[in-house]
């Protein structure tokens, strides 16, 4: 199957675009994969001597492939055609699964894609790189209540500013042809035409159920998380933050990451004026980094592992 890499910061819009994408009559959208490539670390799987049997038993109990569903057994497993045969079949199992048989793409919206992207293209080099954008404070806005990430509005513009460097300098680094950049924003406004410019770039001819985004179904583990997907686009979520932020979170967030949100075509607010958190706020941001890390958050991710 002929990969497709969504990559960028978390909460950007990259389980949207897959599920748009994964609409297409011959492409299959899978759940993030973070285990395809954190293998590298743990077993060196394209080392000619690697044991892949070994890799497999890793992969199977790595909590992200859980959330896959598949009864998948070592014995059954693909090992004779290295690495890239081993994931392309779990990929087409997990296509079986949801009725996509006979899909030829392959689309992967894990976040962190472009933070690996070498080594995706060491095992897939004909792959193909999305490259998702969304204004910095509507994705505070949208990390900031979840039990991970950044716990503090002046953590989250640095949070968001170290995601993004990977997907723009992977920009730089690939060619015309192996990386295109898509913004959020547009995509909900002119879902369409930014589909049709996405499939040009793809070699995928485009179609309308497209727009849909009905591609993927999440799963339940982060079904709270993702209650979007499947809906149509819908352009007043482009400017929610306005009113989910603060006057003064949108000051500290545009004080630490205004010309970032300038160059990729995002107005500031409170402009060049801007002051940063003060010492009675880093204090308090402190306290609640405290509070959320070490209690708060633990108690919710073990509520919704238990949902």
């Amino acid at each position: 199957m002929r990969p497709v890499f969504i990559g960028g910061c978390s909460r950007s819009g990259t389980t949207l675009l897959g599920s748009m994408l994964g609409a297409h009559s011959v492409a299959l959208c899978t759940p993030e994969s973070q285990f395809k490539t954190e293998a590298f670390l743990e077993h060196d799987p394209l080392n000619p001597n690697a044991d892949l049997a070994a890799a497999f038993t890793w992969l199977r109990h790595h909590r992200r492939f859980r959330f896959w569903g598949l009864p998948a057994s070592p014995a059954d497993a693909k090992l004779d055609d290295g690495y890239r045969g081993l994931l392309e079949w779990i990929v087409g199992r997990y296509g079986d699964s949801v009725g996509k048989h006979e899909a030829t793409v392959w689309v992967d919206h894990t976040p962190n894609n472009l933070e690996r992207g070498r080594a995706l293209l060491s095992v897939f080099p004909e792959a193909r790189f999305v490259h998702i954008v969304r204004d910095g404070r509507a994705v505070a806005a949208s990390v900031l209540p979840l039990d991970w990430g950044p716990n503090t509005i002046r953590e989250a513009a640095t949070w968001w500013a170290s995601k993004l460097a990977f997907g723009l300098a992977a920009e730089s680094h690939l060619a015309s042809d192996q990386i295109i950049r898509v913004r959020y924003e547009d995509l909900l406004h002119h879902p369409e035409r930014e589909l049709e410019r996405l499939c040009e770039a793809l070699d995928m001819p485009f179609e309308e159920r497209m727009i849909d985004a009905t591609g993927f179904q999440a799963p339940s583990y982060t079904t709270t998380q993702h209650e979007l997907v499947g809906q149509l686009p819908n352009a007043s979520r482009a400017d929610r933050w306005r009113t989910q932020l603060s006057d003064r979170d949108i000051e500290i967030f545009e004080a630490r990451a205004q010309d970032l949100l300038v160059y990729l075509g995002y107005e500031p607010v409170v402009g060049g004026t801007a002051r940063d958190a003060t010492r009675g706020e880093l204090w308090r941001f402190a306290l609640i980094n405290l509070v959320r890390k070490g209690i708060l958050n633990k108690l919710r991710k073990r509520r919704r592992r238990k949902a």
